[in-house]
């Protein structure tokens, strides 16, 4: 009962997420598992039965690598199934350690297992955030869609969102499990109140058209082209020129036709997306000069994505983004911090002998150590890539060190049409509120779109379409408590949680003495029993 139970809960956690998410569901996905984890006190088998919900939710949740190190790595079916295994099996750990310490508070009682999950189940994202690679993909604060609850993350960050959704669960667990104790009930009214007051008072303005405009080029460039492998626009000027083209044209029709309310001196943002194949900004020049002269003839801001050698060999290369000025002057480069397992390098447990290369430098990419700031006339412009929109702590520190606004470019491709490109959006428009800042996010194939600081999608493009979305924003200078402080609640639930299995674990050894001595007492008794339970 208990196995189906947490089978129950990696099903419904996998449903909160794109493409099935069932609104409203993430408030009560959790309740099974936590049912039965409450009443399990064999920490083995509580163990496992965290580890079934986690393996569960972590295969439907990923599924997406099959194809991708089908398709890209060119592995055999069976070996890229054998690669989401391997993930999985090391993922769920995670899960398997939460269900483990609830186990140990299930030997107090129901009730402090349940009141330990919220603060444990932070400090259990805040792990998946931070070892092993570090893959806090899918964190539960994600499918919380609330708009005005939404809003605690500029506080607590995204692992806010996920107490409050394991707390919800928690006490309806509380209730099904103690269903004639009105303390109980009165507890569950009071914590809905709560969420409504919250939902109702952080309820984000009316929307309203930022003075700021920038052109987010979405090229569409197939992966699974064979000629992608050799693809080098520079040494082929008229595919670059389109490139161009499509970018010069879209600001010129803009210009000739907007009425908005933009001020005369604004200088916009021509953003390229992540590309599919390397362009080498410091060794051709024939690239160089294109954009070069496509940031003077527009005027404009470009940021584009480029390759960078970092030793003579050009065995060792960066991802990076590189940002203009309206006189094409390279005014900042970012080197991608937090590089992709199996996109570009493979972890050394994942079999790296037996996964062929997903692109043609993947293994030699080498992670970047800081966080710059282009600087405009109106503020800050902060760049990260990819799948570094899924890392809090890094857009965080973008926006500390004084972006106004936040870029992130992308390639969603090797996704396919899986679920994978919606719920790395999802991820994204959290680093928007956590932040308070537009997020101007533009892809290879979709989904290109602008984010405003509530989280809110404005303005997209349709996927697979070659086109350039005009977008309008603003530089923001507030200054959220995330954005100074970083992960203080999530820490906080991690010392919470420390102090309170600290404490069961003293009372569960002083009742083990007493039961241990001449005076055994039948609470005593009772204890070894669980203990040997």
């Amino acid at each position: 009962m208990r196995e189906a139970a947490c089978a129950l809960s990696g099903l419904l956690l996998w449903a909160c997420f794109p493409k099935i998410q069932i609104p409203g569901l993430v408030w009560v996905a959790c309740l099974p598992g936590l049912a039965a984890l409450a009443t399990e006190r064999r920490l083995k088998r509580a163990f496992l039965l965290g580890y079934l919900c986690g393996a569960i939710f972590l295969a439907g949740s990923c599924y997406w690598f099959v194809s991708v190190m089908e398709i890209y790595g060119r592995l055999a079916p069976v070996l890229a199934w054998v690669v989401l295994a391997l993930f999985v099996i090391i993922m769920s750990t995670f899960f398997g350690g939460f269900g483990f310490l609830m186990g140990c508070a299930a030997r107090r009682s129901a009730g402090w297992a349940l009141a330990l999950s919220p603060v444990l189940w932070v400090a259990m994202e805040l792990a998946r955030t931070y070892l092993i690679t570090g893959f806090p993909w899918n964190l539960l604060g994600y499918a919380v869609g609330a708009a005005g609850v939404r809003q605690i993350a500029s506080v607590t960050g995204v692992y806010g969102l996920a107490f409050l959704a394991v707390g919800t669960s928690a006490l309806l667990a509380c209730v099904l499990l103690t269903p004639r104790r009105a303390r109980t009930w009165a507890m569950l009214a009071g914590w809905l109140a709560l969420l409504w007051f919250a939902q109702w008072r952080l309820a984000p303005p009316p929307e309203s058209a930022g003075p700021e405009t920038a052109f987010l080029v979405q090229p569409n460039v197939p992966l699974d082209d064979p000629a992608l492998e050799t693809w080098t626009p520079w040494h082929d000027p008229a595919q670059l020129q389109q490139l161009v083209n499509l970018s010069r044209a879209a600001v010129d029709d803009f210009s000739k036709t907007s009425t908005g309310p933009h001020p005369a001196s604004a200088t916009p943002l021509l953003i390229w997306a992540e590309n599919p194949a390397p362009f080498y900004f410091t060794r051709d020049p024939i690239f160089r000069n294109s954009v070069e002269n496509l940031a003077r003839q527009a005027h404009a801001f470009v940021i584009v994505n480029t390759v960078i050698p970092v030793d003579a060999s050009d065995r060792l290369i960066t991802n990076s983004a590189i940002t203009l000025d309206p006189e094409g002057r390279e005014v900042s480069r970012y080197d991608k911090i937090h590089l992709v397992p199996f996109g570009e390098y493979v972890p050394a447990w994942a079999l790296p002998g037996l996964v062929d290369k997903i692109t043609s430098e993947v293994g030699n990419f080498v992670p970047g150590t800081s966080y710059p700031v282009a600087q405009a006339a109106a503020g800050g412009i902060g760049v990260f890539i990819c799948y570094e929109a899924i890392i809090p702590q890094l857009a965080r520190q973008l926006a500390a060190a004084g972006a106004g606004v936040l870029v992130n470019i992308s390639n969603d491709g090797w996704y396919g049409d899986s679920a994978a490109a919606y719920q790395h959006l999802e991820m994204a428009r959290l680093r928007a509120i956590e932040n308070h800042r537009y997020l101007l996010r533009a892809t290879n194939n979709g989904v290109t779109t602008v984010i405003d600081p509530y989280g809110r999608v404005r303005e997209k493009l349709p996927r697979y379409r070659q086109m350039v979305l005009p977008a309008h924003f603003n530089f923001e200078t507030q200054r959220t408590f995330y954005t100074a402080h970083g992960d203080v609640f999530a820490w906080l639930c991690v010392a919470i949680a420390a102090l309170m299995l600290a404490g069961i674990s003293l009372k569960h050894h002083k009742l083990v003495s007493l039961g241990n001595g001449p005076r055994a007492t039948g609470g005593g008794q009772q204890s070894l029993r669980s203990k040997r339970d």
